[in-house]
C-alpha cells in the first residue's frame, strides 16, 4: 500500500462476530482531556468542524494491532512487542479469539470495527470501555437506530465482551493510560490546533448534502488518534479517526470521504438486482476475491460501497481543490482494485450529475438501466483514467 491512510468503514453484517464470518457525568481531568478543540462554523448551514481525541478508542485500534491486524504491525511493532510481553497468558488468549472472529472469520479489521460498535457510547477512558462491556444494553439502542445494525452480528458482538473484559482490564494493568498520557496526548495536543486552522476554509458538507440528495448535520469531528495507521476509521455519526502525523490536506480527503458512508443501503434489493451483472461478472469476481484481503472490502457490496464512496469524495476533493489526481490514485490505492471507483467518477462526470448532483443512489440505478455501468463498460471507463494494464491486470 503505497498512500499514506487507508478508509475503513467497518460494517455489522450478518454473521460478523458469528462464528464464520450514551452518558455519564465526568471527573475533572476527565472533562479537560475530551474538551474537543471547535473550529469557528461556517456560514449556516455549511459545516462546523470539531477536533477532539479519545483514549479509549486509540486503545481500542491498538488492541487490533495487538490481535493481529497486519497493517498497523510495522508502525507499531515496538508498543506491541512490549505490551504483549506484559499481558498475562488470559490476555495473550483474549486477542487470540478477538482475531480468530473478528478477522478469521468475519473477514472484518479488528480495531475498526471494535472502535465502531464502542463509539455508541463514551470512549474517552479505559473504563469508559468497561462500562459500556458491562452493560452493553445502553448501546443497543444506537446501535439498533443507525445503518450499521445487524441483529445476528449485535448479538456475536456480546458473546465476545468477556474476551472484550479481559483485553481492557489487562491494558489497564500493564500501565497503558499512563503511557498514552504521558507519550501519546502531548502529541495529539500540540496538532490538533493546526488542523483545526487547517481544515476550517473548507466547507464540505454542502457538497456531500447535494451529492447524496438528504440533509446532513453540518458538524464534522476529527478524533486524532496514535495508533490508528495507516488508516482514517467512519464511526458512529459524522465522526472519524485520524492520525496525528497526517497532513492537512490527508485529513480534508479523510473527511471528504468518510461522511459518504454508507452512500446507499446494504438492504436495497433493487440496486443490487441492477448491479447482478457487475457482480457475476468474471473480471469483477476477480478483484471481490483477488485483491489482498488485508485491504477489506471483501465482498461485492462492500466494494460497491467503498468505490461509490471514493468516485464521490474524488468529486468534492476536486470541487473544493484538495484533490489528488485520479489516474494516479486509482492506479496506487490498494494495489489498483478501485476499478468500478473510477468507471464511476467517470460516468458521473460524463453524465454531469458532478455538477448537478441530486441522490446518488437514483442516478447509480438509472445509470445502471441507461447502460452506462455494464461490466464491459465499468471497464472501458477505468481504462480511459488508469490506462488499460490498470484494468486487464484483474481480467485471467
Amino acid at each position: 500500500m503505497t498512500h499514506i491512510f487507508k478508509n475503513c468503514l467497518p460494517l455489522l453484517v450478518a454473521g460478523l462476530f458469528v462464528g464464520g464470518c450514551v452518558d455519564a457525568s465526568l471527573t475533572a481531568s476527565q472533562a479537560i482531556a475530551s474538551q474537543p478543540v471547535v473550529a469557528k462554523p461556517a456560514t449556516s448551514p455549511g459545516t462546523n468542524w470539531q477536533v477532539s481525541h479519545s483514549m479509549g478508542l486509540d486503545a481500542l485500534v491498538f488492541i487490533g494491532a495487538l490481535s493481529g491486524d497486519p497493517m498497523p504491525q510495522h508502525h507499531y511493532q515496538a508498543d506491541i512487542v512490549d505490551i504483549r510481553a506484559k499481558f498475562s497468558k488470559p490476555g495473550i488468549d483474549a486477542l487470540a479469539m478477538l482475531d480468530t472472529a473478528i478477522r478469521g472469520r468475519a473477514k472484518q479489521l479488528v480495531g475498526p470495527t471494535l472502535a465502531l460498535y464502542f463509539s455508541a457510547s463514551r470512549t474517552d477512558t479505559l473504563d469508559d470501555l468497561l462500562a459500556t462491556i458491562n452493560q452493553p444494553e445502553t448501546i443497543q439502542p444506537v446501535l439498533e437506530g443507525s445503518v450499521h445494525w445487524d441483529p445476528r452480528g449485535w448479538q456475536g458482538f456480546v458473546r465476545l465482551l468477556p474476551a472484550f473484559r479481559t483485553v481492557v482490564e489487562e491494558l489497564k494493568r500493564v500501565g497503558f493510560e499512563e503511557k498514552w498520557r504521558r507519550d501519546v496526548l502531548p502529541l495529539i495536543e500540540k496538532r490538533k490546533p493546526i488542523f483545526v486552522e487547517a481544515v476550517n476554509p473548507f466547507d464540505i458538507i454542502p457538497e456531500q448534502r447535494r451529492l447524496l440528495g438528504k440533509m446532513l448535520d453540518p458538524t464534522v469531528e476529527i478524533i486524532v488518534l496514535h495508533y490508528s495507521k495507516p488508516y482514517g476509521i467512519k464511526i458512529m455519526g459524522q465522526r472519524f479517526l485520524t492520525h496525528h502525523e497526517y497532513s492537512a490536506d490527508t485529513q480534508l480527503r479523510i473527511a471528504a470521504h468518510e461522511i459518504f458512508h454508507p452512500p446507499f443501503s446494504r438492504h436495497d434489493t433493487e440496486l443490487f438486482g441492477l448491479l447482478k451483472p457487475l457482480e457475476d461478472d468474471k473480471w469483477m469476481r476477480n478483484i471481490v476475491g483477488d485483491h489482498d484481503p488485508d485491504f477489506g472490502y471483501n465482498s461485492f457490496s462492500s466494494v460497491m460501497n467503498e468505490d461509490s464512496t471514493r468516485a464521490l469524495d474524488q468529486i468534492v476533493s476536486e470541487r473544493l481543490g484538495f484533490a489528488r489526481d485520479p489516474a494516479t490514485r486509482f492506479v496506487e490505492d490498494d494495489d489498483g482494485m478501485h476499478m468500478v471507483a473510477v468507471a464511476i467518477y467517470h460516468a458521473m462526470k460524463e453524465d454531469g450529475f458532478d455538477d448537478r448532483g441530486g441522490a446518488y443512489v437514483d442516478w447509480l440505478k438509472d445509470a445502471l438501466r441507461r447502460g452506462l455501468l455494464t461490466p464491459d463498460e465499468v471497464r472501458r471507463r477505468a481504462a480511459l483514467v488508469v490506462g488499460q494494464d490498470t484494468v486487464s491486470k484483474w481480467d485471467y
